[in-house]
């Protein structure tokens, strides 16, 4: 009789241990489970404040090279940067805008994509050569360019091939005609506007220049004035010569230092 109640007190005493143990080890793998489970939660809040610190370094950086830009076009930047989309700039024009490997339009498009990324800007390059702003528009030659529906239309509307073939009223009627069609695509759309190369010994060109730079001006459509850089080298472009390879530098140079501040 004793010898059954000591068995029984000692499975009971075995049962009562190891149920304490079975449960000690089941509240220290809640336990480890727990902790890992918050370690877990510690772990991404910390990857996801480390992505939201490197976001916010990558909106600032975004932001200072937009400042870089020509107040002009800043709200432009911004308001694209801010929907996650590049500004689709078009440098359009006659034969003076080559898309030639090495002419100033491609030596900018380069420099710009260096400069800002393609993710703030994408750069095409269009030439309308050989033709003047009468047969541009008459032709509709302008017409799919205006379908790409570009943010920013960089535009150097014919005034060489022009030059000498028709009056500067007609000029500015087929540049308004060219520039509605675009603006009808996209009314956002930004224009800037600037000369064709300058040419030496000329009387009526410089003329036609300056009524291009009054019509900018009423229309509120900046100018691009980068006839101020050629004086070293006007002398050696003819007209013939659409600018020659100094020509192309020179307006490349300038047309970089207006899109890209230094100082920045």
């Amino acid at each position: 009789m004793r010898i059954g109640l000591v068995m029984l007190g000692l499975l009971t005493s075995s049962v009562v241990i190891g149920g304490k143990y079975h449960w000690e080890g089941e509240v220290r793998e809640v336990q480890a489970s727990a902790y890992a489970s918050h370690q877990e939660v510690l772990e991404g809040e910390k990857v996801e404040a480390e992505k939201k610190a490197e976001n916010e370094r990558h909106r600032l950086q975004v932001l200072d090279r937009i400042n870089g830009l020509p107040r002009d076009v800043q709200p432009l930047f911004r308001e694209k940067a801010a929907q996650g989309k590049p500004v689709r700039m078009m440098i359009a024009g006659s034969s003076s805008t080559s898309d030639e490997p090495g002419a100033w339009p491609d030596t900018v498009k380069k420099a710009l994509t260096k400069e800002y990324g393609e993710e703030l800007l994408s750069v095409s390059v269009h030439e309308i050569g050989g033709k003047t702003s009468g047969q541009v528009r008459k032709e509709g030659l302008h017409l799919p360019l205006a379908k790409e529906k570009p943010d920013l239309l960089v535009l150097e509307p014919f005034l060489l091939e022009d030059n000498s073939h028709i009056d500067m009223k007609e000029r500015l009627k087929n540049l308004s005609s060219i520039l509605d069609a675009f603006k009808k695509e996209n009314p956002d759309i930004m224009i800037l506007l600037q000369p064709s190369n300058p040419i030496p010994d000329a009387h009526y060109y410089p003329l036609e220049e300056k009524k291009l730079k009054e019509y900018a001006k009423d229309h509120h459509y900046p100018y691009i004035d980068h006839w101020k850089a050629w004086k070293d080298v006007e002398s050696q472009v003819s007209k013939k010569e659409l600018p020659n390879k100094e020509g192309n530098e020179v307006w490349a140079s300038f047309m970089v230092d207006y899109f890209v501040d230094k100082s920045n």
